[in-house]
């Protein structure tokens, strides 16, 4: 209860971070509600505005773009039937059919009141896990800090990949990226090419600009001018759903609160999968299954409230063992770094207030979501109708503007673009963006501590035989990779045994 105390100490007895909850939580809606604009974009066009905020500031302001974006994908999805957000494109299977049966304040209501839902839940399972996690974190040495990073790069590499081969080469790339400059414990100079500016590194904001914001710009421009199917709404109010509008929805509620918050802790899975498993066991348990699709409010329930209760989920790795459960903890992470502060079980230590405003900051974002969505829906609908011809260059000037004022150097901003480019080529060839990512933030991670247990060991590997939890978790990550390989075989197989068994009918 200790973070508590000092999360409601800092959040509430200043004003401006008051404000900051809700001018956060109104950005990340409009960038959830426009397609092409996520929540994962939004909190990295806010990184370079909370550097001259306190880090409880600065933080609630992400935080509350975080869940404003996540939620705000709804919109689109029952209104245009195109999601606002990836995370939002179960809503579309019974959001945009019960709207055009002419209820969309019925589906906005309740998708909104799960999402609420879904996040309180989640909000809780952070306030109480997180703790006792970090905790047992703090007692972890370098190979068991180095495991738990193989560990976070396998998930993703299994989890997060078509191709086991796509999933490993972005990782590796990742990982490159983070070795440029100079060696945490050595101090080699490493891929600076001579280049002076290198040796610091490459900057973690400019980064996460490129590959997130001017990569998804890049993908975006081929959708320009292609028309929308939106449902005209001339006038519509949005209430609480009644008793009758949420029937049925009580299992869908269940079981995404708790699908969302355990798969939004483990890396690289995220909102959409939460939601389609979600979606899929409520219509197994469901006595009327025919009706999903149709516009169903248990449907729209399920989804929703899935992938919110991931937000809470995914901030409990973050804090904790500092690995992102997803892209937008991914784009936290330089939140925390631009105020020297890195993510792990030491935050618990050093900084309790950060952590109990992290927690108090999330709590209420949820809440500030819904009264925001419920009062000014009409306003966050017209806003599909703007150009986004218009918003692109702005939110490039954005995103130029942010990395130079960093460190006041236009180096920062070329960094951005190249990996802008070097994003949208990793997309237009298949690759998954969390992987290279993960490599970038995990890579220091590992490095780091392998080279101190080799040390620590005299040179040899066979320390790490010695720590049971290290080995638990190598065997863990071992499984991760080869689990999707094991699956592809036997899928094929049967395709083979079926098709032989055809050919001889």
């Amino acid at each position: 209860m200790l973070y508590l105390s000092e999360g409601f100490t800092y959040i509430f007895s200043d004003p401006l971070t008051i404000v900051l909850l809700i001018a956060g939580n109104l950005f990340g809606i409009i960038f959830g509600c426009i397609p092409g604009l996520t929540a994962t974009l939004g909190v990295i066009l806010l990184i370079p505005f909370t550097y001259g905020m306190s880090p409880v500031q600065g933080l609630t302001l992400l935080i509350s773009e975080y869940v404003g974006g996540i939620s705000g994908g709804l919109i689109a999805a029952c209104t245009i039937n195109i999601p606002g957000t990836p995370s939002s494109v179960i809503t579309t299977w019974d959001g945009y059919p019960m709207a055009k049966k002419g209820r969309p304040g019925t589906a906005l209501g309740i998708g909104v009141f799960c999402s609420m839902l879904g996040g309180i839940f989640s909000a809780f399972a952070l306030i109480f896990i997180a703790p006792p996690l970090a905790k047992m974190a703090l007692m972890f040495g370098s190979w068991e800090v180095f495991a738990i990073g193989i560990m976070g790069l396998a998930v993703v590499i299994g989890m997060c990949s078509n191709s086991l081969a796509k999933g490993i080469i972005g990782v590796l790339f990742g990982m490159v990226w983070g070795a440029i400059g100079l060696d945490p414990v050595s101090g080699v100079t490493r891929l600076t090419f001579g280049h002076w500016q290198l040796l610091g590194g490459l900057n973690d904001t400019a980064v996460c600009m490129g590959l997130f914001a001017v990569a998804e710009i890049l993908l975006q421009t081929r959708e320009l001018g292609r028309p929308k199917t939106k449902i005209e709404i001339k006038k519509f109010s949005l209430k609480p759903p009644s008793r009758k509008e949420m029937e049925g929805c009580a299992v869908p509620i269940t079981l995404g609160s708790i699908y969302g918050t355990v798969i939004g802790i483990v890396p690289a899975i995220g909102q959409t999968v939460a939601s389609m498993i979600t979606y899929n066991h409520t219509k197994s348990l469901s006595k009327t299954p025919e009706k999903f699709g149709t516009g169903y409010g248990p449907g729209i329930a399920a989804s929703e409230t899935a992938n919110n209760a991931v937000n809470g989920g995914a901030l409990i790795p973050l804090i904790t063992l500092g690995i992102p459960g997803d892209t937008v903890t991914a784009a936290l992470i330089g939140g925390l770094m631009i105020h020297g502060l890195r993510p792990g079980p030491i935050l618990f230590v050093d900084h309790p207030e950060i952590i109990g405003g992290i927690m108090v900051a999330y709590f209420f974002a949820n809440i500030v979501m819904y009264l925001l969505e419920q009062g000014i829906m009409v306003g966050f609908v017209k806003l599909l109708d703007v150009k986004m011809s218009y918003l692109f260059p702005a939110i490039l000037l954005c995103c130029v503007l942010g990395v130079y004022t960093i460190n006041n150097r236009m180096f920062d901003v070329w960094v951005m673009l190249i990996f802008g480019i070097a994003g949208f080529l990793f997309e237009r060839l298949g690759f998954d963006m969390f992987p290279p990512i993960m490599g970038y933030i995990l890579g220091i991670l590992i490095e780091s501590n392998m080279t101190t247990g080799l040390i620590a060991s005299g040179g040899s590997f066979a320390g790490i035989m010695e720590k049971p939890i290290a080995v638990v978790l190598i065997t863990i990550a071992f499984l991760f990779l080869i689990g999707p390989v094991i699956s592809r075989y036997f899928k094929r197989r049967k395709q083979e045994i079926n098709a032989t068994n055809i050919k001889n009918i």
